[in-house]
């Protein structure tokens, strides 16, 4: 997705956006390059046709990362959200969600679906398991990601916003055939 959104973009740059060793990203264009997704090249990684076909793929699902204040939901400093459009039907009990945020490296993650104009969270039919429309959160994330009935969103905190947004897309993941 990194490559999509910015590419091209050196091994360096990956590293350090990415928070992993050059080694580790070495390995990681490896494997991308193996299977037909990136060509290394010298200006940077691009994207094959095949990895081009997989980022809009991908990218027509899932939205930018975004930094949110979600000081109500949140268990730590930094909390990031993604939207997964049209993602409603897989969302058992947002347990699946949590998990994978916290198997990334996050604090704790929160499954929101959007319908009816309400954010609820999917474990409970109480009144509180719905995000107030007035709630500045409500507002923050209706204004960042204008979601759609069907939609879901995830907010994972972490210690750090680098791990946060990588634990949203790990959350994301979850949540796509």
């Amino acid at each position: 997705m990194l490559i999509g959104d910015k590419g091209p973009i050196g091994r360096i740059e990956l590293s350090r956006t990415l928070g992993l060793g050059e080694g580790a990203v070495r390995t990681i264009i490896k494997h991308l390059s193996s299977s037909g997704i990136v060509d290394p090249a010298k200006e940077g990684c691009l994207l094959t046709q095949r990895g081009v076909a997989l980022y809009r793929s991908l990218r027509s699902k899932l939205s930018e990362i975004r930094p949110v204040n979600a000081k109500q939901l949140a268990l730590d400093r930094a909390s990031a959200a993604i939207l997964i459009r049209n993602s409603s039907a897989a969302v058992r009990r947002g347990i699946e969600q949590r998990d994978a945020a916290i198997r990334a490296g996050a604090t704790g993650a929160c499954t929101l679906v959007y319908r009816n104009e309400k954010l609820m969270m999917p474990m409970g039919e109480r009144e509180n398991s719905t995000l107030a429309a007035k709630d500045s959160l409500f507002v923050d994330l209706e204004k960042i990601f204008a979601p759609q009935n069907g939609d879901v969103i995830t907010i994972v905190s972490a210690p750090s916003m680098g791990l946060a947004e990588h634990s949203a897309m790990a959350s994301a993941l979850t949540l796509l055939d």
